[in-house]
C-alpha cells in the first residue's frame, strides 16, 4: 500500500485552565451476532473496536452493540498496531501492493502503510500481515455499513464504550434562538427602555420598568436585516443560514464576474473594430496628404526661385544692353513670376492646410479609439481576475460546506502539549497547549459525540479507553492523596483515567468556539500521552495514535 506525506501545520497560541468532570456510565443493549445483528441508527456513528486478547470485533452505536465478529490478527513479526484509527478507504475489490498482490475483498484501509480491515481467512489464531481479517460475509456486512471516517479503536485487551458527561468536551451551538435564550439565562430576559421624558432621565435605573415585546413584524423585520458575514454564528440554524448565504453570494458575484467578462470580450471585438477602422483612415489620410505636402514643396521651390532670378535682375547690371522699355518690360516679368509663384504657393498650403485639418480629425479619431481598445483591454483582464477570484471564492465556500458536512476531529497530545484540529482528513488548525504537571502515565482515551442530546444543545458522548496504563490505581491513588482524597472510590479505571487526563488541559475559547461551530454528531476528541506518529499521519490521514 501507499504512504502518506506528513501534514505541515502553522502553530497557534492558547491558555489553560483545569476543571473536573462528572461521569456517568449506561447500559449498553443485549449484543448481537452476525446473524442477529441489529439494523445501526442513521442519527448516530458507530464505534468499531478490535480486541487482540479475545480476537473479537465488535460494533457498537449510540444504543449500544450491534454485532460482532471473530477475527485474525497478525501473526508474530507481523503485529497488528493497536492505537485509534479511521477508515480512510474502501475498496470492494482490493490487491496488496506489499504482499504479492494478495487478495483483500471488502477492504477498509486504516493506515496508508498497509493496515487494514479485509476478509480473509480466519482460523481461529493470529494469522493476517498485521491486517484485521474478518469472515466474508461479515466482512460484506460491515462494508455496508461503515462510512470514511468512521472510528475504529484497536486494543490489547478488551474495551467498550461507556457513557460519559463532563464540562470540559465541547458543546455544539445551541440549535436556535429560542434555546440559545434558554441557555443563557435561567430567568426571563427584559430590556430596559426609557419612558420618560428627556428632561427627568436619570442614569441610574433601580429597576426595568418596561418589558419591549418581539412582534411578528419586527421578528421579520430583524430577520431580513443583512448579516455581517465575517461575525461568528450564534446558533446551529444561523451557522446554516450563513453558510448558505455566503454560498449564494458568492454564486451572484460569479455570475456578475463572468457577466463582466461576456460584456468586456463583446466590447473587445466592437473597439478591436473601431480601431481598425479609424487606423485604416488615418493611413488613408495620410496618404492623401504626401501629394498636397509635394506640391507645397515645390510651389515653394518655384517661388523661391522666382524670387532669386528678380533679385539677380535687379542688382546686376546685365539689363544695361536693353532699352529703357525693354528693362521695364523684363522688370515686370520677373515681378509677375514672383507674384505668381507667391500666390502658387499660398494655393498650394491653403490646400494642405484643408488636408492637414481633416487629417487631425482623422488622427483624434484615431487616438481615441485605440484609448478605447486599451480601456475596453484593462477591462477584461479586470473582469478577468475578478472572475477567477469568485470561481476561487465560490471553490472555497462550497469546499467549507463539503468539509463540515464531515466530522471534525481534536487531537491533544499531553506529551507534546499540542493540539490538532482536522475536518474529515483535512487539517484545521495545530496549536500548543499547557499541560498541568502529571504524576504518570494516563493513557489513551476517545471521545465520540453520537448524537445531540435530550438537550439539543449538547451532545450525548462516549468513551472508549485505547489504552490504560496499568500503573493506573497507583496513579490515582496519587492524585487522591495529594487531593486529600484517599478514601475516594476508584470506580471505572478508564473512565478515572479519561477524566485525569481531560483534567490536565483546557481548549482556548477561541478554538472552542470554532469547534463548537462545527461540530456535528460524529465530533470526537482523543487526549492521549503519546505523540502522533509522523511515519502515519500523512496527507488524507485523520489522526492515527498508535498505543504499541
Amino acid at each position: 500500500m501507499c504512504r502518506g506525506k506528513c501534514h505541515a501545520v502553522a502553530a497557534i497560541g492558547v491558555a489553560l485552565t483545569i476543571v473536573a468532570a462528572p461521569v456517568a456510565i449506561a447500559k449498553p443493549r443485549t449484543p448481537k451476532t452476525q446473524e442477529t445483528a441489529a439494523a445501526p441508527r442513521s442519527d448516530s456513528p458507530l464505534i468499531i473496536v478490535a480486541s487482540l486478547r479475545n480476537q473479537r470485533l465488535r460494533v457498537f452505536d449510540v444504543d449500544g452493540e450491534i454485532t460482532s465478529s471473530r477475527i485474525s490478527s497478525g501473526r508474530p513479526g507481523f503485529a497488528t498496531p493497536t492505537g485509534v484509527f479511521s477508515i480512510l478507504e474502501k475498496k470492494v475489490q482490493h490487491h496488496s501492493n506489499i504482499y504479492a498482490g494478495a487478495e483483500m475483498p471488502y477492504m477498509e484501509r486504516l493506515t496508508w502503510s498497509g493496515i487494514a480491515l479485509h476478509a480473509g481467512v480466519v482460523p481461529g489464531y493470529r494469522a493476517s500481515h498485521g491486517c484485521v481479517r474478518l469472515p466474508h460475509s461479515f466482512a460484506r456486512t460491515l462494508y455496508s455499513m461503515t462510512k470514511l471516517g468512521g472510528r475504529v479503536v484497536i486494543t490489547a485487551t478488551d474495551a467498550e464504550p461507556v457513557a460519559f458527561s463532563s464540562p470540559k468536551l465541547f458543546k455544539p451551538l445551541p440549535l436556535d434562538d429560542k434555546t440559545a435564550m434558554k441557555l443563557g439565562s435561567s430567568g426571563h430576559p427584559r430590556v430596559a427602555i426609557n419612558d420618560k421624558p428627556d428632561e427627568t432621565t436619570t442614569d441610574a435605573l433601580p429597576d426595568f420598568p418596561l418589558l419591549i415585546g418581539i412582534s411578528p413584524a419586527l421578528a421579520r423585520a430583524v430577520a431580513d436585516m443583512p448579516r455581517d458575514p465575517q461575525r461568528r454564528p450564534a446558533t446551529r440554524v444561523e451557522a446554516d443560514q450563513l453558510m448558505q448565504e455566503r454560498v449564494t453570494r458568492l454564486q451572484a458575484a460569479l455570475k456578475s464576474a463572468d457577466a463582466a467578462q461576456t460584456a468586456a470580450l463583446a466590447k473587445i471585438d466592437e473597439s478591436a473594430k473601431e480601431f481598425a477602422q479609424a487606423e485604416r483612415q488615418l493611413q488613408d489620410a495620410q496618404r492623401s496628404g504626401e501629394p498636397l505636402r509635394a506640391a507645397v514643396k515645390n510651389a515653394e521651390l518655384r517661388q523661391q526661385d522666382a524670387i532669386r532670378a528678380f533679385s539677380a535682375f535687379m542688382s546686376s547690371g546685365t539689363g544695361s544692353s536693353l532699352t529703357p522699355d525693354a528693362m521695364l518690360d523684363r522688370e515686370a516679368d520677373l515681378e509677375n513670376a514672383v507674384l505668381q509663384a507667391t500666390r502658387d504657393a499660398d494655393d498650394a498650403r491653403t490646400n494642405a492646410a484643408k488636408t492637414e485639418w481633416s487629417f487631425a480629425e482623422v488622427q483624434a479619431r484615431y487616438s481615441a479609439a485605440k484609448a478605447a481598445r486599451d480601456n475596453v483591454s484593462i477591462a477584461l483582464r479586470n473582469a478577468q481576475t475578478d472572475l477567477i477570484s469568485a470561481k476561487r471564492e465560490l471553490a472555497d465556500a462550497n469546499n467549507d460546506v463539503r468539509l463540515r458536512s464531515k466530522s471534525i476531529s481534536v487531537f491533544v497530545s499531553l506529551r507534546a502539549q499540542r493540539l490538532y484540529v482536522r475536518q474529515g482528513t483535512e487539517p484545521v488548525l495545530e496549536a500548543p497547549i499547557s499541560v498541568a504537571p502529571l504524576p504518570g502515565s494516563v493513557g489513551t482515551h476517545v471521545f465520540t459525540a453520537m448524537r445531540y442530546g435530550e438537550d439539543p444543545n449538547t451532545f450525548d458522548w462516549r468513551l472508549v479507553s485505547a489504552q490504560v496504563p496499568s500503573a493506573g490505581k497507583t496513579f490515582l491513588d496519587d492524585v487522591r492523596k495529594r487531593r486529600g482524597d484517599a478514601a475516594a472510590p476508584t470506580g471505572n479505571l478508564s473512565v478515572r483515567m479519561a477524566t485525569a487526563a481531560l483534567s490536565a488541559f483546557t481548549i482556548p475559547d477561541d478554538i472552542m468556539s470554532m469547534i463548537s461551530e462545527r461540530a456535528r454528531p460524529g465530533a470526537s476528541l482523543i487526549v492521549s500521552d503519546r505523540e502522533l506518529p509522523d511515519h502515519e499521519n500523512g496527507s488524507g490521514t485523520e489522526f492515527v495514535v498508535l498505543t504499541k
